[in-house]
């Protein structure tokens, strides 16, 4: 059993030092990518704490079982703040990626605005001092012909500056692709899921902490209490035993 639980401690450890190896502290998709990670492999170093429980419920008297099983209490503690941490990470980094996504919509479309100006500008010129004037006024910081352009007759230049607008609008089209896939109603959920998730978490580490000790002594089951209780009882009477052989000690 203390085996067993060491090794569902490790590969959550394993899970999460894999995703942290390439830190991006900043980025809200890592941010988001981490806590999914922390809760989809949380329920193993839940479990992997609570088989160190059991064991010292079955071996009272090992010392080195009991010296694991307060460590493990300390961390516990420590993992129930951590999960409930990361309800308000998870609301922050949700936000970031939503502001990010909305910002990045209104730059895509004023892209594809500018895209079709320029086509139509270039489709409906009759000349190419009339093609120089449009692309001039829609692109102020560009020159908008070279000199060669500018010598060349518009049945030729038309095609060449509309065949010159086909790569801009293929990587357009694919950002626009990729942008739309975003699903907001799926960010909600799975960050309603995550809020959940950590808050059950954090009280289950709480209890295994002792922080919750009467509530947990009330859901576990009458074999397992009673073997808590006979572990306190042998406590206490070791704990007599030495204060007895100490004050025999004292002339």
């Amino acid at each position: 059993m203390e085996f067993l639980s060491l090794a569902l401690l490790g590969i959550f450890l394993a899970a999460v030092l894999m995703s942290a190896l390439s830190p991006k502290l900043l980025d809200p998709r890592w941010q988001l990518d981490l806590i999914q990670i922390l809760i989809n492999n949380g329920s193993l170093a839940l479990v992997g704490a609570l088989l160190i429980h059991l064991a010292i419920a079955f071996h009272p008297g090992s010392d080195r079982l009991r010296a694991r099983y307060n460590t493990f209490r300390r961390w516990a503690l420590a993992a129930s703040i951590g999960f409930l941490l990361l309800i308000p990470l998870q609301m922050s980094a949700s936000w970031k990626l939503y502001s990010s996504v909305v910002g990045r919509s209104q730059q895509l479309s004023q892209s594809a605005k500018q895209l079709s100006e320029l086509r139509q500008a270039i489709t409906t010129a009759t000349s190419t001092q009339e093609i120089e004037v449009k692309l001039q006024r829609l692109q102020r910081n560009k020159a908008p012909l070279s000199p060669t352009q500018l010598r060349t007759p518009i049945n030729q230049l038309r095609p060449e500056l509309l065949n010159g607008l086909n790569q801009p609008s293929n990587d357009l089209q694919r950002q626009i692709e990729v942008h739309y896939s975003f699903n907001p109603n799926g960010l909600i959920n799975e960050t309603i899921r995550i809020a959940l998730s950590a808050l059950f978490y954090a009280a289950g580490f709480a209890s295994l902490s002792g922080l919750l000790s009467p509530l947990g002594r009330r859901a576990l089951p009458g074999w397992l209490v009673g073997s808590g209780q006979r572990f306190k009882e042998n406590e206490l009477q070791e704990m007599e035993t030495y204060a007895d052989i100490e004050t025999r000690s004292i002339p």
